[in-house]
C-alpha cells in the first residue's frame, strides 16, 4: 500500500470487521496519527458520513479528524492517535468518584457531538478511549448521522446499547435520545451493575423506576435518578445529554467552592469544612442587623435574617442564594450601616 508522502507506517496495523486501521507518523508535523479505511466499496458512504461529522467537531472529548487522503483509490481518514485504552466493563465498579469523572467526560464529548447536529449512534465502552493523560474521548463515527437525515430501514448498532425505538419495523426516524439511552447503558456497564433482563431483550422492554439505587447505594440519588431517566422507554422521557453533563459536573464540584466574607478587618471563609457564618452589625444592647449564610456543598444560602439586610441593594429573604459577587448591607439608610463584600470562588472540573 502506498501512503501519501507525508505519512509513514509506525506501528501495528489492525484489520477489523468494518475497516482497516494503519498507525502512522505525520512527518510534516511530527505526530502520531491513525489512518482509517473501510474495506469494501459499498462501505464508502459510511466513511464519508464519518468524515462529514468529524470535520465539524472540535472537542477535547472527541477524536479529531486531521486530514482526508486518497490511498490507491480508497478514501482514508487521518485521525488523532489516542495513546491509551478503550473503556472496560466494570472498570469503575466500587469507585464512585472515578465513575462520575468518567461519565462526565463522556457526557462532555456527547454534548459537543449533539451541539454540532450529529447523532453518534454507537455509544458503548469500546468506542470510548481513555488517553494516558486521563482524558476520555469518544471515537468511531462509522454509524453517525446528521440530525436532518436521522432515519434507517434496518436495525444497525450494538445489541444491548440500542434504544427501543430503533427496533421498529419499516422506516425508523431517530433523535439524539438514542445516544442518551446508550450513555445510560454505558454507565451501567462501567459501574458493573447487573442491569434488569428487560434492557437486553430484542427489543428492550420498559423497566420500573427506583431499581438502580440498590445497585449503586453510595451514589447520590439525583445521579442515580438521571441515569434511570436516560434508560426511559420513551425517548421523550430521556434528559438531554447537556442536562446530564450539568448534573454530573455539579456533583463533581460538591464541597469545593469557597465563599469569602469581608467586613472591615474581619475576614471569614465558608467552605466544605466551615459551612455556616453569621454577620452582625449594631452596638451592644441594640437590635442588630444580621444575616446567616450556609454552604450546602453546592450553593451559598441565606438561612436566617434579622433587621434590615439587602444584597446588592435588593431586599433579601430566607432561602435566597447569594450571587458570585455581592455587597451585603446591614442597617437602614437612615442610620449607620455596615457593608460586607462576599465573593464565591467557583472551581472547575479538570480532565
Amino acid at each position: 500500500m502506498k501512503l501519501p508522502n507525508r505519512y509513514t507506517l509506525s506501528g501495528t496495523n489492525n484489520t477489523g470487521g468494518m475497516g482497516d486501521i494503519y498507525y502512522c507518523t505525520d512527518t510534516h508535523l511530527q505526530r502520531e496519527v491513525v489512518i482509517k479505511l473501510l474495506k469494501a466499496n459499498e462501505e464508502q458512504r459510511r466513511l464519508f458520513d464519518e468524515q462529514k461529522c468529524l470535520i465539524q467537531l472540535r472537542s477535547k472529548h472527541v477524536v479529531q479528524l486531521y486530514d482526508v487522503v486518497d490511498i490507491e483509490g480508497r478514501i482514508g481518514l487521518v485521525l488523532e492517535f489516542i495513546d491509551g485504552n478503550d473503556l472496560q466493563v466494570s472498570e469503575c465498579s466500587g469507585n464512585e468518584t472515578k465513575l462520575l469523572e468518567t461519565l462526565w467526560q463522556v457526557s462532555c464529548g456527547l454534548a459537543d457531538i449533539h451541539e454540532s447536529g450529529i447523532i453518534h449512534r454507537d455509544i458503548k465502552p469500546n468506542n470510548i478511549r481513555r488517553a494516558n493523560t486521563g482524558v476520555v474521548k469518544v471515537f468511531d463515527f462509522g454509524l453517525s448521522r446528521k440530525l436532518d437525515s436521522a432515519k434507517t430501514h434496518s436495525v444497525i448498532g450494538t445489541v444491548g446499547y440500542m434504544a427501543p425505538e430503533l427496533w421498529q419495523q419499516g422506516q425508523v426516524v431517530f433523535t439524539t435520545a438514542i445516544d442518551v439511552y446508550a450513555f445510560g447503558v454505558t454507565a451501567l456497564a462501567l459501574a458493573g451493575v447487573n442491569a434488569p433482563d428487560a434492557l437486553f431483550q430484542y427489543p428492550p422492554l420498559p423497566v420500573g423506576n427506583g431499581w438502580l439505587q440498590a445497585e449503586l447505594p453510595n451514589l447520590d440519588s439525583a445521579i442515580v435518578s438521571i441515569i434511570e431517566q436516560c434508560l426511559s422507554y420513551s425517548p421523550l422521557d430521556r434528559p438531554s445529554i447537556s442536562k446530564v453533563e450539568s448534573l454530573l459536573r455539579r456533583y463533581l464540584l460538591k464541597d469545593r467552592h469557597k465563599g469569602l466574607l469581608v467586613m472591615g478587618t474581619q475576614v471569614k471563609e465558608l467552605n466544605g469544612t466551615n459551612r455556616s457564618s453569621k454577620i452582625s452589625f449594631g452596638s451592644t444592647g441594640n437590635i442588630k442587623d444580621e444575616i446567616t449564610i450556609k454552604y450546602d456543598g453546592f450553593d451559598f444560602n441565606v438561612v436566617a435574617l434579622a433587621g434590615d439586610v439587602t444584597i446588592n441593594n435588593i431586599i433579601v429573604n430566607v432561602g435566597d442564594l447569594l450571587p458570585e459577587a455581592s455587597v451585603i448591607t446591614l442597617g437602614s439608610g437612615s442610620g449607620s450601616r455596615g457593608f460586607v463584600t462576599f465573593d464565591i470562588s467557583n472551581p472547575e472540573v479538570v480532565s
